[in-house]
């Protein structure tokens, strides 16, 4: 998918490319409103992959809410089963707590340990503790989640959600949050969202998660502070980001990306096909791909490789 155009004049006006790079993600530059722009782009894609994995993570337990307390209450406590997204072996810790099957408020813990990790090779860690204040029929109803140095691969999370599902259509989910993303690098990005989920497919089975398919849109601002510079940005979803349950990888969807004010960027995620590609156009209407794979910008010979293949069809 996404056919790349004027990847040659990407390199030479934004400089954001270099034989001598410093960093898997944003090469060094002259132009530091570019680099910045392009370093903001990036932190958002990876943020967003470790908020939808979160996210993920809640729904697949808060769905499974009675069956889990069920299973306690009979001494049975959840395992790794082959339809799940976990590798073999592979899942938190499950505990609970609060009053009996019908008792609320009602409180699961999972704890990822040092290293959970997932069919598609992402590795989770930490802790995810999520609070259920009534039955899902009651005007009370309010899921909370709290992130206690959660892990997405290199990346964590701490910081705590709300999640109120709609009394109407129950395939609608709002997602508040007020987090805070720490990078690899050091980065720390504190996030504020309004996240709207709408399941699609899968819900009706529990057990098997590659038939899951759902869409998110988002109105984000958040304030990233590096090496005692600080700067705000706001995330805008103009198409619904769509996952699938079986692809590691969002498959779908547009975000426009503003720094400080000014328009820096817009990421097509794609045309629903699962791969690792997504699309960064630049304020200037220059595009260059992003291996979501690596979550870093393709290089010259990455793109011109990728466009020969589009080109061929294979």
């Amino acid at each position: 998918m996404k056919g790349i155009i004027g990847i040659l004049a990407l390199i030479l006006t934004l400089g954001l490319f270099s034989c001598n790079n410093t960093s898997d993600d944003v090469l060094t530059t002259n132009d530091k409103v570019s680099e910045k722009s392009a370093q903001v782009t990036l932190n958002e894609v990876k943020m967003e992959a470790a908020a939808t994995e979160s996210e993920y993570e809640v729904e697949f337990y808060v769905n499974m809410e009675g069956l889990l307390w069920r299973w306690w209450k009979i001494g049975k406590h959840f395992q790794w089963s082959q339809n799940l997204r976990y590798r073999m072996n592979h899942c938190p810790d499950v505990s609970l707590q609060g009053g009996d099957e019908d008792g609320y408020p009602k409180v699961i813990t999972l704890d990822y340990g040092d290293s959970t990790v997932l069919h598609n090779g992402t590795i989770l860690s930490g802790v995810i503790e999520i609070t259920i204040t009534a039955p899902r029929s009651s005007q009370d109803f309010e899921r909370t989640v709290v992130y206690s140095e959660f892990g997405v691969d290199s990346m964590t999370i701490d910081g705590y959600a709300t999640i109120i599902v709609d009394k109407v259509d129950t395939m609608y989910r709002q997602y508040t949050s007020d987090l805070t993303f720490t990078l690899a690098d050091g980065t720390v990005i504190n996030r504020t969202s309004e996240r709207v989920w709408q399941w699609l497919e899968g819900m009706e089975t529990m057990f098997d998660q590659s038939d899951d398919v759902f869409v998110i849109n988002e109105l984000s601002q958040a304030v990233m502070t590096f090496d005692g510079t600080t700067d705000t940005y706001k995330k805008e979803t103009t198409v619904p980001l769509k996952r699938l349950g079986d692809c590691k990888y969002i498959v779908e969807g547009v975000v426009q990306i503003t720094l400080n004010g000014v328009v820096i960027s817009e990421i097509n995620y794609g045309d629903g096909t699962c791969d690792e590609l997504a699309v960064m156009t630049d304020a200037e209407g220059v595009e260059t791909e992003i291996d979501l794979s690596a979550r870093k910008f393709k290089g010259k010979v990455e793109q011109n490789q990728n466009s020969g293949k589009n080109q061929s069809g294979k």
